[in-house]
């Protein structure tokens, strides 16, 4: 538990949770393994939540851009707070073991930790205002 904790404290909506809070998140989320080649996501699909990579390498397959994930990344925060469906498809480049937060589960604890809501609410924020920038300068 503590490794799942330890990748949790580098996701940077988590970053304002206290080590009790990234516990209880961290037992919210499973453990999975994909092979190298498997697809973790799919572009279109509305399967699975949050993703940190905890070992191995993943692919991210969006708008004909490709980037690599390494351990410590994250994908799926969209899908976890938004209910969207994937915007990108993403593929073990190697053998994966990632921890995975269902929203079905994130949302009703949310409701019973509302200082965890706030804490990625100001996660949201950041990356949303580092969107901005990044549209406002053309990179």
């Amino acid at each position: 538990m503590t490794t799942d904790v330890e990748a949790l404290r580098r996701v940077r909506f988590f970053e304002e949770l206290t080590d009790d809070d990234l516990a209880r998140v961290a037992k919210l989320g499973q453990r999975r393994s994909f092979a190298a080649g498997e697809a973790l996501v799919e572009r279109d699909s509305d399967r699975g939540g949050l993703f940190v990579l905890l070992s191995g390498s993943a692919r991210v397959e969006v708008g004909g851009a490709v980037h690599d994930l390494a351990p410590g990344d994250f994908f799926g925060e969209m899908a976890l707070l938004g209910h969207t469906r994937r915007s990108a498809s993403v593929t073990a480049a190697e053998r994966v073991e990632a921890l995975v937060i269902e929203t079905i589960y994130f949302e009703p604890f949310l409701i019973q930790n509302p200082s965890v809501a706030v804490a990625i609410l100001h996660g949201v924020v950041e990356r949303l205002r580092e969107v901005q920038e990044r549209i406002d300068t053309g990179t």
